[in-house]
Parts: structure tokens; C-alpha cells; sequence
């Protein structure tokens, strides 16, 4: 399997319309759903329901002047991470560790992917020193490159002779940009205002140091006449404005056009002026880049071929057919998010979305739901039955389409928000962030963020207006005031796994099955195609603390689940909201089966997916009582009502268990039908 996969599909007049009005909605449910980019071309093409076009993201040209015949310099109000060029510029620091403001934007993005190539880079080189910058993968960004540059840190105050003394090292880094622009034959490179954020250079300075690093680069002959576009890219108004003013002020040159412009729909960017629409979310998780390492032996050089990127954008601009193209590390990804796009788009008068994510959607959501119904004229009704929650749109075809993208873009946020709280409370429960005289540190939420920084590795960060030194574990305030910070392990010390405290990892078929396992997939008419090994440090933990409490020995167990739920077990372990099954006979709780075919029969309403995706897992059954078709979870097992069955079994192959903290995940099997190999 390459290590990154991309499939193109088109798009007929119809379909266009419909994701040209909710293109945001669309790239995001694909983002989340399936771990998926999506990239839209040519949608406007095909027309809309109307003038209403709020899916789409909005960018805005705020100005442009041509420094010469074949290099222009333009100023840009958009969000770097979804902004169209062959290359963006991330403000770095030297360890390359991504950990706040852009740098972490543009990681979450682009996925691990970049993270992990600086590390690699990192390694080999030490550090990227101030003022230099080096050129990296973009992973799954709507670019090519990323250049990472590395700007003057400054102190929260600084004091004239401080931003006098960096000012030279904010011009070389700007400088180091455009050499590697010139030297790679990049046409077209988005640059944010460097070392203004978290790096405290005033927006003024910077803004000016900028245009005027770039003036000169210019005016020294740099560019030799070759075609480049060079764009300030900023999402803060200040930041645009300040850009905008030092531009006009910079370059008051005679002899050259200047243009302002207002909203420009982002659709209408390119990478080098063509007209391809790009609408770009999320956290896109992306496993193998080894041969990009390799090849690029600490990243000096550009490994992408030798087709122009001006060449291939012209020709896609000549070519206006609508179409979609997906970027994933993972071919079945590609498949499952073809085929969900494929379902929602298709014209019908009724849908229904069934994502037990529903049942955290907040007031509102549901205020949001209200709304959709006015904008699409359709019929929007939720309901919650078997311990199933879902939402049933009905009216005209299109209509229900627009409403289902972006009812599933809604589902996605609340299963982030359900996500998210679950990590906060396994942190919690096995490491403690505290500060003596800084009490909000140790509340569950910012314990856990602090926690996802030192997993991570990055040693030096701004939180809550502090600044936090991990490598010194010390919290100082504007006034430099400083407190001592202590971890706390509550069960056993635990280090980072590859910067987190999850991960899932392709294992051969070898390493997984033997001939009896081989047995199961094959008696149920499956043919495992990849098995990924599913590791999470915290869960672990718990578990092994559970098995010490319930003095019980694991069981094997198998649980089959949807697509869009894989890595969110692997982030948060077996929930009873992520994948009931399509009867739930004993009740609420967190059923699995001690066979291979079990799971398909409980599990049998997922037939309309690509792939066939079994977990198997170490359950704690524990106290079990054995229930009929009838009876409910849980059952008390003594007068005590708090006394419970850790779990049910029909004394056949189904199990029911109370808590997700019983189970720990370690293999995800993706099959296909043995007729489809």
C-alpha cells in the first residue's frame, strides 16, 4: 500500500450544486468521518441552489501589486491551512516542535505526518537555527511543501533595543524563504506574519520587515525573471490590516499596478492562478512517510517530480469539469468515503442518518437543526429507539442532500466534543497535573491538555496566558512570576507512544493470525485484507487496574464496528454510544462476541459499508450472569442495589459489559468478502 492514497472522482451538474452549497459541511464530515482530505475543483461551474453559498469557505484579497512583469505580492485575509499555494510558510521554532498558534494549526491539519518528519529532521540536524528555514512534506494540506521557518522569540514586553536586536534575524528568516521559493521553483508561497503570535514581535515591525526583506530579494535579481507569486496570509484582522498598510507604504513603487479586492470566494484561489476550489478540514491522520524521509535526507531538497506545478494547474483550470479528489493514507479510507458521498448525494426524498453522536448534540445544535429545516424546506426529525439515536430528513431530493451534509458536519463536532471529554476523564484518571498557588491547573480539562503537551514532547508553550516550561516543569505569568509544576503518575509512570498516548500501527497477517484465527475469518466467508495493531498507554492502564481489582483473567473477544468509529475506539477504547448493535437484547451496555461470526450477526446492520472491520479485544467479564432474551443489564447480584454483574453472557457467544474501562482493544482487522478478493 502506497503511503498515501488519492482517488478523483466527477461530479455530474447536480452533485456539483449540491457540494458547491455546503462544501465546508462536506470536506468536514470527510475529515472526521474517515480520516479523509477531500478537495473540491470546478463545483461553481455547475451552478447552486441560489446566492446563499455559506458552505463554502470565504477568502479575501485585500490587495495585490506586480513588483515586476512575473512577480506579484498580494495580501490575504484566509486561514493558512486551507489557503490554496504550492507552498506555506509554518512559524517554527528550532526544535521544529509543533505544539501552539499556526504551527500546531497547520500540524492538525496537514496530520502526523509533519510532526514526524521534523522530528526525523531534528534528529539528523540538531536544531534549525533562528533566522533559517528548511523546506518539509505538507502532509495532507491542500499544498505541496511546507517551509518551516524559524523567527526571533521575544519576551512579553520586549523593550526597543530587544525588537531592534531581532529585527535582523526576522529579515533572515524571510530571506531563508525566499531562497528556497527560488531555489525549488515554487510558484506561488503563502508567508503569515512571522514571530508576531506566540513569538511576541510586534505586528507593525514584522509587517514592514517582511515586504521590506521581500522588496530587496526582488530588487537584488533574485527571482531571475522566473514567475512567483508571493502572498501575506493572515485569519486576524490586526494582522491583515498591518500587512495591508506596510505593503501600500513598502512598495510605493512607479511603474507598477496595485489592485484591492474584497471578498474573494475561496474557490477562486489557486495554486497558481487557476480556478480550483479547495475546501480543506480537519485532523487527517497519516501513518507511513518513510520513503519521504529517505529520499530527502534532512529535507534540503525537494523530492516531487518534475511536472510544473503551473503546468498542472493550467490544465486542470482548461478542464472544468466538476470532480473530488480524496487523499487518504488508507485505500479502504478512500473507498468507505467514496461510498458515503455517494449515498448522500444520491436524490431521494428521505434520508436517515443513524449516529448515536446525536444524543450529545447540545440546545444549540438543535436550534441549528431548526434552521436548517427554513434554509432546505425539508423536514428534520430525531428519535431515539433500541438505544439507537437517529435523525430522518424528508423533502425535495437535493434539498434533503444539502440538510444530510451538513446534519453529519453537526454529528462529527458532537463526536469531537464526546471525544475529547473522554480523554480528559481516562487522563484524569491516571495522571495529575498541580501547581501550588495556581489552583485552575489542576481541574480534569487543563490537566489533560498538559498531559497532550508532555506526551508530545514539546518542552516550551503559552497556555491561558502562562507561559509553560515542561523541560524546566515551572508555570510563569506576564510578570514573570514563577511556580513549580509536578506530575503526578496515580497508578504506574508512563512515557509518550510516538508523542501520544494512543496509536494504531500495520502489522503483517503473520504477526496477527495463526491457522486457528485464519479458521474463523475463513468459516465466515471473509478474507482479512490488513490488520492494524491498536495500542493506548492510559487505557491500558485502567485496564490492568480493573483486572487486579475483578482478580479475572481476559477473555478474547471480537466486536465488528463502522468505519468512522475505528480510530475513535482506539482514542477513547469500547464505548456503549459508539457501536451498539442492531438488537441489543440484554440492554444498555457494551456487548462483544467469543467468535468471528457472533459479531457478524449482532453487528449486521452495517452491510452497506465497503469493508468488514472486526476489533479484537481483551475483555474483563468478571462476575457474569448468565440472562435470557428477556432479561436487562445490569442485574443485582445481591439485596445491595449498588452490587452488580460486571457483565452478561447468553452462555452461547454474546457478552455484555458494563464499563468501556473492562475492555482493551489490540487488533483491528479490515476483511472483505472472500468473493470480492
Amino acid at each position: 500500500m502506497s503511503n498515501k492514497e488519492q482517488g478523483q472522482m466527477q461530479l455530474v451538474s447536480e452533485q456539483a450544486a449540491i457540494l458547491g452549497k455546503c462544501a465546508g459541511a462536506f470536506c468536514h464530515a470527510i475529515s472526521v468521518k474517515f480520516n479523509c482530505t477531500a478537495i473540491l475543483h470546478n463545483v461553481e461551474e455547475a451552478g447552486s441552489f441560489g446566492s446563499d453559498t455559506s458552505g463554502v469557505w470565504h477568502a479575501k484579497k485585500r490587495y495585490s501589486r506586480k513588483l515586476s512583469r512575473t512577480v506579484e505580492i498580494s495580501v490575504w485575509k484566509d486561514d493558512l491551512t486551507r489557503h490554496k499555494v504550492e507552498a506555506v510558510v509554518n512559524a517554527a521554532n528550532e526544535k521544529l516542535k509543533h505544539g501552539g498558534g499556526l504551527a500546531q494549526a497547520l500540524c492538525d491539519a496537514g496530520g502526523p505526518a509533519i510532526q514526524k518528519w521534523s522530528d526525523y529532521y531534528i534528529q539528523q540536524m540538531k536544531r534549525v537555527k533562528t533566522g533559517d528555514a528548511v523546506l518539509g512534506p505538507a502532509g495532507n494540506l491542500p499544498c505541496k511543501h511546507i517551509i518551516h521557518a524559524v523567527g526571533p522569540k521575544l519576551s512579553q514586553n520586549p523593550s526597543k533595543k530587544e525588537i531592534d536586536d531581532a529585527a535582523p534575524l526576522l529579515y533572515n528568516a524571510v530571506k531563508s524563504i525566499l531562497l528556497i521559493v527560488a531555489k525549488e521553483n515554487i510558484a506561488s508561497v503563502a508567508i503569515p506574519a512571522l514571530s508576531s503570535g506566540l513569538f511576541n514581535f510586534p505586528r507593525d515591525r514584522c509587517a514592514e520587515i517582511i515586504v521590506k526583506a521581500i522588496q530587496q530579494f526582488h530588487e537584488n535579481g533574485r527571482f531571475q525573471d522566473k514567475n512567483f507569486e508571493i502572498r501575506l496570509v493572515n485569519n486576524d484582522e490586526p494582522s491583515v490590516r498591518e500587512m495591508e498598510r506596510a505593503t501600500k507604504a513598502v512598495l510605493d513603487l512607479s511603474g507598477t499596478s496595485a489592485s484591492y479586492g474584497g471578498a474573494v470566494q475561496g474557490r477562486n484561489q489557486s495554486m497558481a492562478s487557476s480556478s480550483n476550489n479547495s475546501v480543506r478540514f480537519g485532523d487527517v491522520r497519516e501513518k507511513a512517510f518513510e520513503k519521504e524521509m529517505k529520499m530527502r535526507k534532512g529535507g534540503a531538497k525537494s523530492q516531487h517530480g518534475t511536472t510544473s506545478f503551473a503546468s498542472a494547474s493550467k490544465e486542470t483550470t482548461a478542464n472544468k469539469v466538476p470532480t473530488v479528489v480524496f487523499n487518504s493514507v488508507f485505500t479502504e479510507a478512500l473507498r468507505e468515503a467514496k461510498a458515503w458521498m455517494l449515498n448522500v448525494l444520491n436524490q431521494s426524498d428521505n434520508m436517515t442518518i443513524k449516529n448515536n453522536h446525536g444524543i450529545y448534540i447540545d440546545q444549540r445544535d438543535h436550534e441549528n437543526l431548526f434552521s436548517l429545516q427554513t434554509k432546505f424546506h425539508v423536514r428534520i426529525e430525531e428519535f431515539f429507539r433500541n438505544g439507537k439515536d437517529a435523525i430522518t430528513i424528508t423533502g425535495n431530493p437535493s434539498d434533503v442532500s444539502c440538510a444530510a451534509i451538513e446534519v453529519e458536519s453537526m454529528l462529527c463536532k458532537a463526536k469531537e466534543y464526546f471525544a475529547r471529554a473522554k480523554e480528559r476523564e481516562m487522563l484524569y484518571s491516571v495522571v495529575r497535573w498541580s501547581c501550588k498557588g495556581v489552583p485552575w491547573i489542576q481541574t480534569p480539562e487543563n490537566s489533560a491538555v498538559l498531559e497532550k503537551y508532555y506526551l508530545s514532547g514539546i518542552g516550551n508553550f503559552d497556555f491561558n496566558n502562562h507561559n509553560v516550561n515542561l523541560m524546566s516543569s515551572t508555570l510563569a505569568d506576564n510578570s514573570g512570576k514563577r511556580w513549580n509544576l509536578e506530575r503526578t503518575c496515580l497508578i504506574t509512570p508512563f512515557k509518550s507512544l510516538n508523542n501520544s498516548f494512543y496509536g494504531r500501527t500495520p502489522v503483517s497477517r503473520n504477526d496477527y493470525v495463526g491457522k486457528e484465527e485464519t479458521k474463523d475469518f475463513i468459516a465466515c466467508g471473509l478474507h482479512i485484507l490488513k490488520v492494524d495493531k491498536l495500542e493506548n498507554i492510559v487505557l491500558k492502564q485502567l485496564f490492568e487496574k480493573n483486572m487486579q481489582r475483578m482478580k479475572d483473567k481476559p477473555k478474547r473477544l471480537y466486536q465488528r464496528v463502522s468505519a468512522q468509529f475505528c480510530d475513535l475506539i482506539c482514542r477513547v477504547g469500547f464505548q456503549k454510544e459508539i457501536t451498539p448493535p442492531a438488537e441489543q437484547k440484554y440492554g444498555s451496555g457494551i456487548y462483544f462476541s467469543s467468535t468471528v461470526d457472533g459479531a457478524m450477526k449482532l453487528w449486521k446492520d452495517q452491510e452497506h459499508e465497503q469493508y468488514i472491520y472486526i476489533i479484537q479485544a481483551q475483555v474483563l467479564t468478571g462476575k457474569s450472569k448468565t440472562v435470557s432474551p428477556h432479561s436487562s443489564l445490569p442485574s443485582p447480584l445481591s439485596k445491595d442495589p449498588l452490587d452488580h454483574f460486571d457483565s452478561l453472557s447468553d452462555l452461547q457467544e454474546s457478552y455484555v459489559i458494563i464499563s468501556g474501562q473492562q475492555a482493551l482493544p489490540e487488533y483491528l482487522i479490515i476483511c472483505t468478502r472472500s468473493s470480492h478478493v
